[in-house]
């Protein structure tokens, strides 16, 4: 007798037709969408934050562009969409490209030097990472260190530090576009009228270093003039030959109450001239300045048959101190620079003179080298120059170039350093001056940080990565019944059906 072949019912033949045949519809409808949302450039940015979306500032400033600003990154792209980290920079930098005014252009600066140059060229020393922002011939650079910061603070236990990293990069390159786009720009004048260097002829290159950190310098006289512009960030006094006048004297007092900013670079002077109106300025912020040329008498310290030209030491700050103009040129250190100073002057600090000695902040940023830690040098201070005779200055450490600010006169700020000589066309390059112009760069970010300049208003935002706080043991039980257990029965009783309706008749 022949084995009757099991018929599949038609019933469960047809459901099963049909079940796939809906399977095979939400499969084409969810790619479909997938399409669709990737070719529309969505995103959906659910972080407390929206660390992921451009501001409303931003897109509502950018609408307002009439012009076009070429947008340099110096990244791959493609290389910075595989690194989660940077998934706020690369969501941003897709944004900013997808606006008209914007000329977005990413590229390996390793791979593509006629860009680099270009970049170059308008005095920028570029590297990976970094953003251009040009616009008519204006440019503005943002270094890549600028776009994340690393905020750190004591747990509520107090026992451990806890880091967080902030987006900050939409605040300074929204800043640095409308800075391009309107001309805004920061000024820092050198003094004329005086026998001073020249910023055009002594500091060409200097000028065009300032330019790539966001300063323009240019001249300012006043002789001319009884008041300083508005716009005047910094005012460097670099080796005049004569004494500021009384008018001149008054006019800069003015400018350092409403919190201004001045340099003095005062390079030794052999001449029988009285800088008395410099030195009222400097007494006000308790430094005095010494007529004379430092030489350094310790051989292994000095160059050979060159006592002017010594090797001198960075002042630390300390860890209470609330000025730190030094910490940084540690990363110059550590390669093997050492400080050197040539031809300089000295100076000293005032103490318990004045009405307003509790509001000054004053400190010393290169010394003489005390080898022995007894507060000695082997360095002496020459007399040179003055409309007096001076005494030699010798048997203690030496300051070669100080700081000082006043809380009383809006935070102004001065600084003095006994060469002007240093970071000029000839010596702003030589290897042995890498520390003092450091320092200098250091200083001006201080006395007004060009960065800040770029400032859109636009809140950092915490990068935050998705996560669920559970307080309790049994909170978590029941999440895990929630996101765990419950999908897993539902899954189980889905299986269990489709094995009855599988095999039933």
């Amino acid at each position: 007798m022949a084995n009757k072949e099991t018929a599949k019912p038609k019933k469960t033949r047809s459901f099963t037709v049909a079940a796939a045949v809906f399977a095979a519809i939400a499969l084409a409808i969810v790619v479909l969408i997938n399409l669709m949302v990737s070719r529309l450039n969505i995103i959906w940015d659910m972080t407390p934050t929206s660390i992921y979306k451009l501001t409303d500032p931003t897109k509502n400033y950018l609408k307002t562009v009439d012009k076009k600003v070429n947008f340099y990154f110096l990244f791959d792209m493609d290389v910075l969409s595989t690194d989660t980290e940077s998934m706020p920079l690369y969501n941003a930098l897709k944004e900013y490209s997808s606006y008209d005014c914007i000329n977005f252009q990413s590229f390996n600066p390793d791979n593509d030097p006629d860009k680099t140059k270009e970049l170059q060229d308008l005095g920028y020393t570029v590297s990976q990472g970094d953003i251009v922002i040009e616009c008519e011939g204006r440019s503005k650079l943002i270094p890549a260190n600028s776009m994340f910061e690393t905020r750190s603070s004591k747990s509520s236990d107090g026992n451990q530090t806890v880091s967080s990293v902030y987006f900050t990069g939409e605040n300074l390159i929204t800043g640095a576009i409308e800075a391009v786009v309107s001309g805004k720009e920061i000024k820092m004048y050198f003094l004329t009228g005086h026998g001073e260097k020249s910023i055009d002829t002594d500091y060409t290159v200097l000028k065009k270093a300032l330019s790539a950190h966001n300063y323009k310098a240019e001249t300012l006289s006043l002789v001319t003039s009884d008041t300083v512009p508005d716009d005047a960030s910094v005012i460097i006094i670099a080796a005049p030959q004569n004494d500021i006048s009384d008018s001149e004297l008054t006019t800069l007092n003015k400018y350092l109450d409403n919190g201004g900013n001045i340099c003095f670079w005062m390079s030794p002077n052999s001449a029988e001239t009285d800088y008395t109106n410099i030195e009222k300025i400097l007494h006000d912020y308790s430094i005095m300045m010494d007529y004379d040329m430092v030489y350094e008498k310790d051989d292994d310290l000095h160059s050979p048959n060159d006592e002017t030209s010594f090797f001198c030491s960075i002042v630390a700050a300390e860890q209470t101190d609330s000025i730190d103009l030094t910490s940084e040129l540690k990363t110059y250190t550590d390669q093997g620079a050492l400080p050197v100073m040539s031809a300089t002057r000295s100076f000293a600090q005032i103490y318990n003179e004045g009405n307003s000695m509790e509001n000054i902040t004053v400190g010393s940023l290169l010394q003489t080298v005390d080898r022995i830690g007894d507060g000695s040098s082997t360095a002496v201070g020459e007399p040179l120059g003055g409309a007096k005779p001076r005494d030699r200055v010798e048997n203690c450490v030496l300051d070669l170039s100080m700081f000082s600010t006043d809380r009383n006169r809006a935070n102004s700020k001065i600084m003095v350093m006994g060469n002007a000589e240093f970071i000029d066309d000839d010596n702003i390059y030589q290897a042995y001056n890498v520390i003092s112009v450091n320092l200098q760069l250091s200083v001006f970010s201080w006395m007004y940080d060009s960065e800040k300049a770029l400032d859109f208003g636009i809140a950092s935002k915490e990068r935050i990565f998705d996560e669920m706080s559970i307080e309790t043991q049994k909170k978590a039980t029941a999440t895990n019944v929630l996101f765990i257990a419950v999908p897993v029965v539902v899954g189980l009783l889905g299986g269990a059906v489709w094995l009855r309706r599988r095999y039933s008749e």
